[in-house]
């Protein structure tokens, strides 16, 4: 995989991602669970001061371009972490916030725990249990049940996907028929990676989780205080275009209170 194209589709959704920094009263430190190459952070940090971040990724290769990015950001976008540095990220905040403080999000990254990441999900479980944050806050691809009243919608394209063979033919070998809402619309946000990177997208599961999945995970009492189900802008220009499907829900946007 092409990691410039793939962090140039990723800021793609940039501002989409930034939807929660208005919606957490008195963080004043936001970890980014997955945080790749630290765009979303050091971006944050320029408009919010008053904001600590911090970052968490397992990928070695995008925290050596966050880094990177570090240097030059602002001095409230603190450090980096990896797989290796859960402790020493949890002891730090624990020194420097109190729990009412602090706002874990997960930007892009729960369909991948779920997708294959057992030691995923014991770092949420660890971070969760040990800081306790006030928030939890989350963005990503997410399959929602009001799509598949909108199956007479989806129909109707399948035979146009039929001609994006062997893509097409990968992907049915695994989730199933396209005749499917949920697996057509799976379909089509892989196939924008089918030039770079698709044997790994291909096996990535998208939709591999739910919310009550994730709080399944959660020791403490959450209350979703706000929910959010769309389809991303360009993707909707972009299907429109090719396959003339109107706007279904691909995305979802949570925010969590603990009680």
């Amino acid at each position: 995989m092409n990691l410039d194209i793939y962090t140039e589709e990723m800021s793609k959704s940039i501002w989409d991602k930034a939807f929660f920094m208005d919606k957490i009263p008195g963080a004043k430190c936001v970890i980014d669970f997955g945080c790749a190459d630290a765009t979303l952070i050091c971006m944050l940090g320029e408009l919010f001061p008053s904001v600590d971040f911090y970052g968490y990724d397992i990928s070695h290769e995008l925290l050596k371009i966050g880094l990177t990015r570090l240097s030059k950001a602002p001095t409230n976008v603190k450090s980096l972490y990896d797989g290796a540095g859960l402790t020493g990220l949890i002891e730090r905040v624990k020194r420097s916030y109190k729990p009412e403080e602090i706002c874990i999000n997960f930007s892009s990254v729960l369909h991948e725990v779920f997708s294959s990441s057992q030691s995923g999900k014991a770092a949420i479980k660890r971070l969760i249990s040990e800081l306790k944050p006030k928030y939890i806050t989350i963005r990503d691809m997410y399959f929602h049940e009001g799509n598949r009243s909108g199956m007479r919608y989806v129909q109707g394209p399948v035979d146009m996907v039929n001609k994006y063979q062997p893509h097409l033919k990968d992907f049915e070998a695994i989730y199933g028929s396209t005749k499917q809402a949920k697996n057509l619309i799976h379909f089509l946000m892989k196939y924008q990676w089918k030039n770079n990177g698709w044997e790994t997208e291909l096996n990535e599961n998208y939709f591999a989780w739910t919310i009550e999945d994730f709080e399944q995970l959660v020791e403490y009492n959450y209350t979703v205080v706000f929910e959010n189900y769309y389809q991303l802008p360009f993707l909707t220009e972009s299907w429109k275009d090719m396959f003339y499907i109107p706007n279904i829900h691909t995305h979802a946007q949570f925010i969590l209170r603990r009680d």
